[in-house]
C-alpha cells in the first residue's frame, strides 16, 4: 500500500510540474530575494519568510548582512536561550578563526567568512551527534545528561546553522558550491537528528524521570520536542536555499520526506504543528516570487540563476501538493487514523491554498474536498461533522480571491486557471445546493457548518459573478455569470435557511443571521444594478430573478427566525429593499439612469416587503426584543428609501381597510393616521433629521415639494382635524396633535434637496405661513418649520452658487420671490411672541394659593418663547441674504421707524402706566432683535447701516429705559461692529464709535457690560497705532476694562481680557501700555490695584515668552509690584502671588537671580496670607528651588519658616528615589493662564505639606472660596433645623471640619503616622470658619463670615447680631468649648482628660435636646387636622375612647382660614385629608 501511494505521488508530481511548465515560461522566474517583499509573516512554523530569501543580490551589501548576522548572534541578551546561543556564535567564529591562521599566513583578526562558520558548525554538529549516539547505545546511558547537551549545544548549533544557510548558499558566493558538496552530508547529519529526537523524551518527561532519580530538577531543559522542532527549521531552509541545478530533485524530495513529511502526523502536537507550518512556509515561499526577475537584473544579480531557484522551490512545493492529494483520494471512511490524517490535512490545505497562485491546483482539491462531502456514493458513506467542516473550509479556501488576484483586480486569475475557477465555483454551487444543511443531514449538524457552509455559498456567487468592470463593454456574458444570476434565489433560500434553527441561548441564529446579511449585501447590489445597465440580456435576467428573491425575503418574517431577526431584520432584509430603493431612485432621478419601464415593478416589490414588517410589528408588540428589531429594520429601510418613497408605499390611512393577513381592521380611529402604523412617525422624524445633515451626499435627499403638499400635510390636516372633535379625550386630543408635529418634523427633509422649487415652493409656502400663525396651539411647528426655510435657503444659494443651470437660477429666483411674503409674517411672529410673553410678566396670576408654581410656569413660557424667537430669527438672516435688496432695504426702514417709535413709547410713559411701559420694551426688544437679525444677514447697505446705527445710540447712551432693553442695544452694535468692520472703521464714523463707548461707560448697565467690551473689542481692533486721535482712547477706556476682570460673570471676565490683548495689539507698544497699566496699581482702591497687577499677569502669561521687548520689561516690572507685597488686602496679596508665579516661569534665571531676596522675601513676610495662599507659595519656592537650588534658595527664607524649606527638600528627595523606582505621581502641570493663577496644584505633592490626603484638597476646594460657602450654607440649614451635633469634646467648630491636619514637626521631621503619640499632639482639624486664616478662606478685605447666614433656598439673610444658635446647643459654650482647650490642641499639646461627670452631663444634655425635638414634633402632629384619629402602630386611623365623632365625620369651618392670607396654610392641612382619602380608596 505504501508503495502504491508512492508510485502515485510520484506520478502526480510529474503531472503538476508539467502543468506549470507552461506558466513557467510564460510568466517569468521567480527571484531569489522574493520572499524580501513580504515582510515578516510568521506562520506555524515560527520562522519568517524573509528569514528564507537570500541576501541581497549585490556582494558588498550580502557581506554587510552577514557581518551583522554576526554580530546579532553574538550579542546574548536577557533570555538563557539567546545567551547560549551567543557563546556557541562566539566558538565557532575563533575557530574558524584558528583554521584559517593554521592552514595560511592570513591574520586572524580579519572576519570570518560565511563558509568558514559553517564548516566550523558542521563540525561541531556532527561531532555532537557521534557523542549522543554513542551515549544513547551505552548501557548506562544518562537521558537527562543527554537532553541537556541538547539544549545546551545541539539547539543553538542548528540556529546558528539555520541562519547561515541563505549567506553560504549565494550566488556570489560561488554559485553555494560549499553548500551543494555538503548537501548529502547535512541532510544525512539532519535524518539522524530525528531520529534522536524521537529517541529522546520530551522535556517534561526528561524532568520527571531525573526527579525520581533525585537530581536536581531543571525546569527549562530541553527534550525530544524542541529538537525536532529545530532540525523542522533547519530542513526547511535548506530546501528553499539549496543552489538549483547542484542539488538533485531526488536529493531534495529525500531531505522533505524523511525529516517533514514523517512529522506531518507526529502523535506531539507541537511538533506536528511545526511540521505542518513548515509545510506552509514552502507553499509560500514558491508562490509569492512570480515577478521578481527583474528586480534581480537590476540589482546585478543572475537572472537565470533565480529562475531555477524558482522552478526548484515550486517542484517543493508539489510534493507537498501531491502529499495531500494522496490523502484526499486515499480516504475511506471508517478508521479513526485515517480520518484524523485527513483533517490535519484538510486544514493545512486551509491555511495554505491562498497562497497558491494557480487556480487549477484549487480546483483540483476543490473537487476531492466535494468528494469527500458526497454522502449519495456507497464506497464513501457519510462523513463525519469535523471532516465536513474542514473539507467546507479548504473548499472556501479554494474559492476566495487570494492577495494577489485581489492586487491585480482578477487579471492575473484569469490568466492562470481564469477559467477553470468559475466552472469549479458553479459546480461547487449546484453540490452545495443539493446537499443543504438540515436536521436529517447528520454531516451538517451542530458546530459552526453551516456558517462555514453561507460563507461558500457566498464565495461561489463572488466567484461566478466576477468583476462588474467590464459588463457594459461588447464581450459577451459568461454564462458563469448567468447562471449565478440565476442560482441566486436558490442560494439566498439557502443562506436563510441556516438562521432557522438558530438558539437564542449561543447566538447561533445571530450568527447565522451576519452571514445572510453579508450575502445580501454583497449579491444582491450587483444584480440589482444590472436593472439600469445596457446589457439587455443581464438586465432581462435580473427582472426575473429579483421578483423571485421578495416571497424568500418574506419569510424572514416568520416565527421560525425568530431567533434571528435582531440580526437578519436590520441587516439582510432592510439591506435588500434598501437596493431595490436605491436603484429606483436612481433610475428616476440621475442622468444616466434607465429603468426602461420598471419603476412600477420595483415600487411593488419594495411595498411587498414593507407590508409583512409592518404587520409583524402588531404580532410581536409584546415580545421587547423582536419589537426593537422591527422598529431598528424600519428606521434602516426608511433611511434607505427616503421619507418620500417610504410614504409611497405604506399607507397610513385607509379607513376601509382591512389587514387581509389576519383579518383585522386597520384601526384610524376617526380620520387621523391609522394607529398601527403611528409608530412609524418618530422613526421619520429621526430619518429625516440625519437626511437634513447628510444633503446632497445621498439620493434619498432628493425630494418633491408637491408630494409634501399632497400626501404629508394632507396627512396632518386629518389629524389636526382628529384633535378638534369634540367627541375625544383630551389624552386622545393631544396624541393626534403630537402625530401632526411628527409629520410636520419630516419638512426640513424636504427642503433639502427639492427637486420642484421653482414650481410648487409658492404654493407651499402658503400653507407654511398659516401653520406658523397657528403657534398657539402648535407651538412646536415653529422651530421645525424655521430649520426648513433654513435649509431651503442654504441649499438654493449653494447650488446657485456652484451651478450655472437654469434650473438652480430659476429655483433662486423663485425663493427671492416668494420670501419677499415670508419674511413679513416672520417679523410679525416675533412680535406674537415676544407680545405673550410680556402679558404673561404683566398679567395676574389667577391662582393666588400657590404663587411659586405660577411664577415657575411663567419662567419656563418665557423660555420656550425665548427659544422660538431665536429660531425665527436665525430663518430671517437665512431668508434675508436671498430677499430682493430694494424689499428689505424699505421692510428695514419700516422697522427702524417702529423701533424709535416704541423707544419714544416707553421714555415718554408715565410711571403710572406700569403695563403699557412694559409692552413698549418688549415691543422695543422684538425690534432690535429683528435688527440683528437682518445686520446677521449681511444684506444691508451703508445707508440702512447708518439710520440702524442712529437708531441704537440712544439706547446705548441713556440709562433710562430696561436693562434688557440696552442690552439687546448693545447686541445689534456687536453685531454691527462683527459683520460690518468696513463701516464701522471708516474714518468719519470710528471716531464718533469711540466717543460713544467712552461717554456711555457711566450708563451701562450690569447685564450689558459683556456686549458692551464686545464692541469695544471690534472697534479696537480697527484702531491705528500711528494715529495719536486712536492711541488716545487706550486710556480712557483702560479703568473700565481692569475692573471688569474682577466682574462676578465669567463671559464679562474673558471679554475683558481679550479687549485687553486687543488694545496690547493696537498698541504696538508694550513699553507705553505696561506704563498705562502700572498708573492703575497708584490707585486708592484695592480692588483696582488687584485688577491692574491681574492684568500685567495675564500680559506676561501671553507675551513674555514670545516677545522680546516684554521679556527685557520682567525684571522691572517684578521691582514695581514688588512695593505690593506690604499690602495688608487680601485681593491684592492674591493678585501679586499670582503675577509672581506666572513672571517667575517666563522669566529667564539671569533676570531672576538679582530680584530673588525681594521676591523670596516678600512672599515670605505674610502673616495672615501665609496660610491662605501657603499652597501658591509653595509653589513658587519649587521652581526657584528647580531653577536655583537649596543652597541659594535655604538663606533668603526667614529663619521661623526654614522647617518649610527642609520639608520641601525631603519631598524632592523622597520623589526622586520614587521615580528612580519607577514609581510616577501623574502630577499636573498648569498650561492655562486660570490654571496658573487659580490653582493651588502643582506637578510635586499638590500642596499637601502638613495636610494628610484625607483633607480633599483639590483646585476646585481652592478656588474662590467655593467650599467655605457650601460649608456655610449647610451651618446655616442645620442650626435652623434644630439638630445639635454635641457628641464628643471637642468643639462644634472643629467638628464640622474637613479632615486632620497635621502641625508642623519640630525641624521638618515628618510624623510617624503610626505612633499614636505623637498623632494625638499633632492632628488636629481645620477650621472651616469663613473669615478664618486656614486655606479654605475668603479673598476679601472685609474680614470673615462668620456673621452670614443662609436660608434654605440658599438666599442670604442679612441680620443685626450674629448668627442664632442651634436649637439644643447651649452646651456648646461650656467647659469642652473653652479657648484653652483650643489652643492646647493648636499647640500640640495633649488633650485635658475629660471626667466622668462632663461626660454625665454631656449625655444629659443630648437627652435633652432629643425630648425637646420629640415634643415639638408631637404638638406639630396634633396640630394638624384630624391629628386625634392617627393611629401610633399603623398608617390607618383609629376611633379612640372618648372621642363623640368618627373620623374625619366633619370639618370644622372657620372663615378665618379661608381669607386670602390664611389659604395657604389652610389648603396645605386639607392635604393630609387628600392623600390619605386615596390612599384609602386605592
Amino acid at each position: 500500500m505504501p508503495r502504491r501511494r508512492s508510485n502515485s505521488r510520484s506520478s502526480s508530481a510529474g503531472t503538476m510540474r508539467s502543468a506549470r511548465s507552461a506558466r513557467s515560461t510564460s510568466s517569468g522566474a521567480s527571484s531569489v530575494g522574493s520572499s524580501l517583499a513580504l515582510g515578516p509573516l510568521s506562520l506555524h512554523g515560527g520562522a519568517n519568510l524573509a528569514e528564507h530569501a537570500l541576501p541581497a543580490s549585490d556582494p558588498a551589501a550580502a557581506a554587510e548582512g552577514f557581518a551583522r548576522l554576526l554580530e546579532e548572534l553574538q550579542r546574548p541578551g536577557a533570555d538563557p536561550r539567546s545567551v547560549r546561543q551567543a557563546a556557541c556564535c562566539a566558538a565557532l567564529v575563533e575557530t574558524a578563526r584558528e583554521r584559517r591562521t593554521a592552514s595560511s599566513n592570513a591574520s586572524s583578526s580579519e572576519e570570518a567568512t560565511p563558509n568558514e562558520v559553517f564548516v566550523a558548525a558542521l563540525a561541531a554538529l556532527s561531532s555532537l551527534q557521534s557523542s549522543l549516539e554513542a551515549q544513547q547505545q551505552s548501557e548506562d546511558a544518562d537521558v537527562a545528561t543527554m537532553a541537556q547537551e541538547v539544549e545546551n549545544t545541539a539547539l543553538p548549533l542548528l540556529e546558528i546553522l539555520r541562519r547561515l544557510l541563505p549567506y553560504v548558499a549565494h550566488h556570489s558566493n560561488n554559485r553555494g558550491a560549499l553548500l551543494a558538496h555538503q548537501f548529502g552530508p547535512l541532510s544525512r547529519m539532519l535524518r539522524l537528528f530525528v531520529a534522536l529526537g524521537h529517541a529522546l523524551p520530551s522535556g517534561a518527561d526528561s524532568t520527571a524521570r531525573k526527579k525520581k532519580k533525585g537530581a536536581p530538577s531543571s525546569a527549562g531543559q530541553a527534550g525530544g520536542n524542541a529538537l525536532l522542532r529545530q532540525v523542522l527549521k533547519v530542513s526547511t531552509t535548506l530546501l528553499l536555499v539549496a543552489p538549483p541545478s547542484s542539488v538533485s530533485e531526488k536529493d531534495l524530495a529525500r531531505l522533505l520526506h524523511t525529516t517533514i513529511v514523517p512529522l506531518f502526523h507526529d502523535p506531539r502536537p507541537k511538533v506536528r504543528k511545526a511540521a505542518w507550518g513548515c509545510g506552509t512556509e514552502i507553499v509560500a515561499v514558491a508562490s509569492m516570487g512570480t515577478s521578481s526577475s527583474a528586480t534581480v537584473e537590476d540589482e546585478g544579480g543572475d537572472a537565470e540563476w533565480a529562475r531555477r531557484l524558482g522552478r526548484q522551490r515550486q517542484s517543493i512545493a508539489d510534493f507537498v501538493w501531491e502529499y495531500c492529494h494522496a490523502i484526499v483520494a486515499n480516504y475511506e471512511p471508517g478508521s479513526k487514523e485515517m480520518e484524523g490524517k485527513l483533517v490535519r490535512a484538510l486544514r493545512f490545505l486551509a491555511a495554505a491554498l491562498p497562497f497558491a497562485d494557480d487556480g487549477r491546483i484549487r480546483v483540483r482539491f476543490g473537487e476531492g474536498c466535494l468528494q469527500l462531502m458526497d454522502g449519495g456514493e456507497a464506497k464513501k458513506g457519510e462523513g463525519s461533522l469535523e471532516v465536513v467542516r474542514e473539507a467546507l473550509l479548504t473548499v472556501l479556501a479554494c474559492l476566495e480571491a487570494t492577495e494577489r488576484e485581489q492586487e491585480l483586480d482578477g487579471t492575473e486569475g484569469k490568466s492562470v486557471g481564469g477559467e477553470e475557477m468559475p466552472k469549479f465555483a458553479a459546480r461547487a454551487l449546484a453540490f452545495l445546493l443539493q446537499h443543504k444543511p438540515s436536521a436529517s443531514n447528520a454531516s451538517y449538524g451542530g458546530g459552526d457548518v453551516g456558517v462555514v457552509y453561507g460563507r461558500c455559498l457566498l464565495a461561489c456567487m463572488e466567484r461566478m459573478l466576477g468583476n462588474e468592470s467590464n459588463d457594459d463593454g461588447d464581450e459577451a456574458v459568461a454564462p458563469s455569470k448567468l447562471l449565478a444570476l440565476k442560482l441566486l434565489p436558490n442560494a439566498l433560500a439557502s443562506t436563510l435557511h441556516l438562521c432557522e434553527d438558530g438558539d437564542a441561548a449561543d447566538g447561533g441564529g445571530e450568527t447565522c443571521g451576519a452571514e445572510f446579511n453579508r450575502f445580501v449585501s454583497r449579491t444582491v447590489p450587483s444584480v440589482a444594478g444590472h436593472l439600469s445597465r445596457s446589457d439587455s440580456q443581464l438586465r432581462r435576467v435580473a427582472l426575473e430573478v429579483l421578483p423571485q428573491c421578495v416571497p424568500i425575503l418574506q419569510q424572514a418574517t416568520q416565527i421560525k427566525y425568530r431567533n434571528a431577526w435582531g440580526s437578519i431584520l436590520p441587516g439582510g432584509y432592510a439591506t435588500f429593499v434598501s437596493t431595490l430603493a436605491a436603484g429606483l431612485l436612481e433610475g428616476k432621478f440621475s442622468d444616466g439612469g434607465d429603468l426602461s419601464g420598471a419603476e412600477d415593478q420595483l415600487q411593488s416589490w419594495i411595498k411587498a416587503l414593507v407590508a409583512p414588517l409592518l404587520r409583524l410589528h402588531g404580532d410581536v408588540a409584546k415580545d421587547g426584543a423582536s419589537r426593537t428589531a422591527v422598529e431598528y429594520a424600519a428606521s434602516t429601510i426608511v433611511r434607505g428609501t427616503g421619507a418620500e418613497l417610504f410614504l409611497s408605499v405604506v399607507d397610513f390611512v385607509d379607513d376601509d381597510a382591512v389587514d387581509g393577513a389576519k383579518g383585522r381592521p386597520a384601526s384610524t380611529t376617526g380620520g387621523g393616521v391609522r394607529d398601527d402604523r403611528a409608530w412609524l412617525l418618530p422613526l421619520m422624524k429621526q430619518s429625516a433629521a440625519t437626511d437634513v445633515s447628510a444633503a446632497h451626499m445621498s439620493i434619498t435627499s432628493k425630494t418633491h415639494l408637491a408630494f409634501f403638499q399632497s400626501r404629508v400635510l394632507n396627512l396632518a390636516r386629518r389629524c389636526d382635524a382628529a384633535s378638534a372633535d369634540g367627541h375625544r379625550t383630551a389624552a386622545e386630543a393631544s396624541i393626534q396633535k403630537a402625530r401632526v408635529v411628527e409629520l410636520w418634523s419630516l419638512f426640513p427633509a424636504f427642503c433639502a434637496c427639492p427637486l420642484d422649487v421653482k414650481e410648487n415652493f409658492a404654493t407651499v409656502a402658503k400653507t407654511v405661513v398659516r401653520a406658523l400663525g397657528d403657534h398657539g396651539r402648535y407651538p412646536k411647528l415653529i422651530p421645525i418649520i424655521c430649520s426648513g426655510l433654513k435649509t431651503l435657503a442654504v441649499g438654493v444659494m449653494e447650488r446657485a452658487a456652484n451651478s450655472s443651470s437654469a434650473g438652480a437660477k430659476g429655483d433662486y429666483d423663485v425663493l427671492s420671490s416668494v420670501s419677499t411674503k415670508i419674511i413679513p409674517s416672520l417679523f410679525k411672529l416675533v412680535e406674537t411672541l415676544n407680545q405673550s410673553s410680556s402679558v404673561a410678566a404683566g398679567g395676574d396670576s389667577a391662582m393666588d394659593v400657590d404663587d411659586s408654581s405660577s411664577k415657575e410656569v411663567q419662567s419656563k413660557n418665557n423660555q420656550q418663547n425665548a427659544q422660538l424667537v431665536e429660531a425665527v430669527t436665525d430663518a430671517i438672516g437665512q431668508l434675508a441674504r436671498i430677499t430682493p435688496s430694494e424689499f428689505l432695504q424699505t421692510l428695514f426702514k419700516k422697522v427702524v421707524q417702529r423701533l424709535l417709535q416704541a423707544t419714544s413709547d416707553v421714555a415718554g410713559g408715565d410711571a403710572d402706566e406700569k403695563d403699557a411701559k412694559n409692552a413698549a420694551t418688549v415691543r422695543t426688544c422684538s425690534l432690535l432683535g429683528l435688527s440683528q437679525a437682518l445686520v446677521a444677514s449681511g444684506s444691508l447697505d451703508d445707508a440702512s447701516l447708518s439710520l440702524l446705527y442712529r437708531a441704537v445710540k440712544p439706547l446705548v447712551r441713556s440709562d433710562e429705559h430696561d436693562p434688557r432693553v440696552q442690552k439687546r442695544a448693545y447686541k445689534v452694535l456687536a453685531e454691527l461692529c462683527e459683520r460690518h468692520k468696513e463701516f464701522v472703521t471708516a474714518d468719519e464714523r470710528l471716531g464718533e464709535m469711540v466717543d460713544l463707548m467712552v461717554d456711555s461707560i457711566v450708563t451701562c448697565q450690569v447685564s450689558a457690560r459683556h456686549m458692551r467690551l464686545k464692541c469695544m473689542t471690534h472697534i479696537v481692533e480697527g484702531l491705528e497705532s500711528s494715529n495719536e486721535a486712536h492711541m488716545a482712547v487706550i486710556p480712557k477706556v483702560m479703568g473700565e476694562v481692569l475692573l471688569c476682570l474682577k466682574d462676578s460673570n465669567s463671559k464679562t471676565r474673558e471679554s475683558a481680557y481679550q479687549l485687553l490683548l486687543a488694545m496690547a495689539t493696537a498698541r504696538d507698544d508694550m513699553t507705553d501700555f505696561f506704563r498705562i497699566i502700572l498708573a492703575a496699581m497708584g490707585a486708592q482702591t484695592t480692588h483696582m490695584r488687584s485688577a491692574a497687577v491681574m492684568a500685567l499677569s495675564r500680559l506676561t502669561f501671553e507675551y513674555a515668552r514670545d516677545d522680546p521687548e516684554v521679556q527685557s520689561l520682567l525684571p522691572s516690572l517684578m521691582q514695581t509690584v514688588a512695593v505690593l507685597f506690604d499690602d495688608a488686602s487680601r485681593e491684592v496679596t492674591k493678585s501679586v502671588i499670582g503675577f509672581v508665579r506666572v513672571s517667575v516661569a517666563a522669566m529667564t534665571p539671569e533676570q531672576l537671580e538679582p530680584l530673588l531676596p525681594e521676591v523670596v522675601g516678600g512672599l515670605m513676610k505674610y502673616n495672615k496670607g501665609k496660610d491662605r495662599f501657603r499652597a501658591k507659595i509653595k509653589i513658587i519656592l519649587k521652581k526657584l528651588v528647580r531653577v536655583y537650588g537649596y543652597d541659594a534658595i535655604v538663606p533668603l527664607v526667614p529663619e521661623k519658616d526654614s522647617r518649610l524649606i527642609t520639608h520641601m527638600r525631603k519631598l524632592s528627595e523622597r520623589a526622586a528615589r520614587r521615580k528612580a523606582a519607577g514609581v510616577q505621581d501623574g502630577r499636573s502641570v498648569a498650561h492655562d493662564f486660570d490654571d496658573m493663577m487659580e490653582s493651588d496644584e502643582d506637578d510635586s505633592d499638590d500642596g499637601r505639606t502638613f495636610m494628610t490626603g484625607v483633607t480633599g484638597f483639590t483646585k476646585m476646594t481652592a478656588m474662590s472660596g467655593k467650599a467655605s460657602r457650601r460649608s456655610a450654607m449647610e451651618r446655616s440649614i442645620r442650626s435652623k433645623s434644630g439638630v445639635s451635633d454635641v457628641k464628643t469634646a471637642m468643639t462644634s467648630r472643629s467638628a464640622k471640619a474637613s479632615g486632620p491636619r497635621i502641625k508642623a514637626e519640630l525641624n521638618g521631621e515628618i510624623l510617624d503616622l503610626l505612633d499614636s503619640s505623637k498623632m494625638a499632639r499633632s492632628v488636629r482639624f481645620a477650621d472651616m470658619d469663613m473669615g478664618g486664616d486656614g486655606d479654605f478662606g475668603s479673598d476679601d478685605d472685609d474680614g470673615g463670615m462668620d456673621d452670614m447666614q443662609y436660608d434654605t433656598q440658599g438666599r442670604i439673610v442679612i441680620s443685626d447680631g450674629p448668627l442664632p444658635k442651634a436649637a439644643g446647643s447651649k452646651h456648646e459654650a461650656e467647659d469642652f468649648d473653652s479657648e484653652d482647650e483650643n489652643e492646647e490642641i493648636k499647640s500640640g499639646g495633649k488633650r485635658r482628660r475629660v471626667s466622668r461627670f462632663e461626660l454625665v452631663k454631656l449625655a444629659k444634655a443630648e437627652k435633652d435636646a432629643a425630648k425637646l425635638r420629640k415634643q415639638k414634633s408631637k404638638k406639630e402632629a396634633e396640630s394638624s387636622l384630624g391629628a386625634a384619629y392617627k393611629s401610633k402602630k399603623a398608617g390607618g386611623d383609629v376611633k379612640k375612647k372618648g372621642q363623640k365623632y368618627e373620623p374625619y365625620a366633619y370639618v370644622p369651618l372657620n372663615a378665618k382660614d379661608f381669607t386670602k392670607k390664611n389659604r395657604g396654610k389652610s389648603v396645605s392641612k386639607m392635604g393630609t385629608v387628600v392623600r390619605n382619602s386615596k390612599r384609602k380608596r386605592s
